[in-house]
């Protein structure tokens, strides 16, 4: 692989993998399982050449899709190359997500193309793992210098501070991990998750509520990036409403943090019935860990689960319980399976949560494009994407669905957000298991609603 720095254009460095550090960097030619890759992105804006190898991709994945999606060739956008740029956490602590995401576009590029589909050409900038400065720099430079025309965004903070810049650039938008409610109803960015922590954090507490009918006193531990709202104001409304308890403890601690010690303390001291946290990433299986060590007994509701927050939590991770819209490798829907082979084999392991909302992102565009040729429209012009995602907001999905079909998902044109299925889940041996289903509830209904 080669990465070329933006500050020094004239000269390029070579590296055998994407784990970098170096600054203000885009990406290119990432590789498919050693064998498909995407177009090198050069620096200063110069062409980036070749179109996206389908190598890999083998032809039983690429029927399996057109059967799902529709034929390819010139309906299928064949003929169409639509200028992709991913602004994700290459570098910094969630640095793992950004591998991930960008994975899960890569591989979704490489089908798309086998199956005689549009060429998605992806440019790939680091906001080293939610730096404000880095994002706001890295899309000006996927704009000016590789042109792009769409982006895939990541994480709450950095994705609120380039709304402007999507806005200008009219960059038709998809945020899969770190949605927000400073990003809701912005022109052009549209959120392919639950809003984080604040729409399953009344299903997750009706729950506990259900299941600990004893439980009175709560305790919430979160961060200022995601779920800021839940923390606040969801969640101790929801508690008390569910339950006429009160909240005996909110902390907030920095994102990246491994040594809980001090907060967990703090959490001890107000004699909790139960845990309800907004910590993501890495730092929620350091917290659980040490929730457990400090003979901290009570359950912990949590909003996400990743394989690497289970490995670093350990057999304390088969005490956590988590609500969000979990996606699962396991799914029978006939586009989940092709995507899981095609992982597989691409990367030598199965897929998780944000690899494929990233993935499903790029098949959202796909469809635009699509839409777009069928009206006879040009399906490079994002104000023609965006208004066929308006006139139609349901698209199939790798969540929901059966053997025998894919799943839905549906937009709301009102406020850019998406409807699709939550759940409670509990951690056995490592592994996410559905308790229950819950829905979103308006802040004013029952959150006992929550709970289906």
């Amino acid at each position: 692989m080669k990465i070329r720095r933006k500050d020094t254009p004239s000269q390029t460095f070579s590296f055998p993998s994407v784990d970098v550090s170096r600054r203000s960097v885009l990406f290119g030619a990432a590789a498919i399982g050693g064998a498909a890759a995407l177009a090198a992105c050069g620096g200063g804006g110069s062409d980036k050449g070749s179109s996206v190898s389908t190598a890999g991709v083998n032809s039983a994945q690429a029927d399996g899709l057109n059967a799902i999606f529709g034929p390819g060739g010139k309906e299928g956008g064949v003929d169409v190359k639509l200028a992709a740029g991913m602004m994700l956490a290459v570098t910094g602590q969630g640095s793992f997500y950004g591998k991930v995401m960008g994975n899960g576009a890569k591989l979704a590029a490489s089908q798309i193309k086998a199956a005689k589909g549009f060429n998605y050409d992806i440019s790939i900038a680091d906001h080293k793992s939610g730096d404000v400065p880095a994002a706001l720099s890295g899309v000006r430079q996927l704009v000016t210098q590789d042109k792009i025309r769409v982006l895939q965004t990541s994480f709450g903070a950095p994705s609120e501070a380039i709304v402007p810049l999507i806005a200008q650039n009219k960059l038709l938008s998809f945020n899969g991990g770190g949605s927000s409610p400073g990003q809701a109803g912005k022109e052009y960015l549209w959120q392919t998750r639950m809003i984080f922590g604040d729409d399953p954090a009344p299903g997750g507490l009706a729950w506990i509520a259900k299941t600990y009918p004893d439980a009175k006193k709560l305790a919430i531990i979160g961060t200022q990036e995601n779920g800021v709202a839940g923390a606040k104001t969801i969640g101790p409304e929801a508690w008390k409403k569910l339950t006429g308890g009160t909240v005996v403890a909110n902390e907030q601690h920095d994102v990246g943090l491994t040594d809980f010690s001090s907060l967990v303390a703090r959490v001890k001291a107000a004699a909790p019935d139960a845990i309800l946290t907004f910590t993501y990433g890495d730092d929620v299986g350091y917290l659980v860990k040490a929730i457990r060590e400090a003979k901290i007994e009570v359950p912990v509701m949590g909003i996400e689960f990743t394989e690497q927050g289970a490995k670093i939590a350990g057999a304390a991770f088969d005490t956590f319980n988590f609500a969000t819209d979990f996606y699962s490798p396991d799914n029978e829907n006939p586009w989940n399976k092709i995507f899981v082979e095609g992982h597989q084999a691409a990367y030598g392991e199965p897929p998780e949560y944000y690899g494929a909302n990233y993935y499903e992102q790029v098949f959202f565009y796909w469809e635009l494009v699509r839409r777009v040729i069928a009206a006879g429209g040009d399906p490079t012009d994002t104000d023609a994407l965006q208004k066929a995602l308006i006139d139609n907001p349901v698209f199939k999905s790798l969540y929901g669905g059966d053997a025998q079909t894919a799943g839905e998902v549906t937009f709301n044109p009102e406020d850019h957000t998406i409807s699709k299925p939550m759940g409670v889940f509990k951690v056995v041996g490592g592994k996410p298991e559905k308790v229950a289903d819950i829905v979103k509830v308006s802040s004013t209904a029952d959150p006992a609603t929550a709970l289906v």
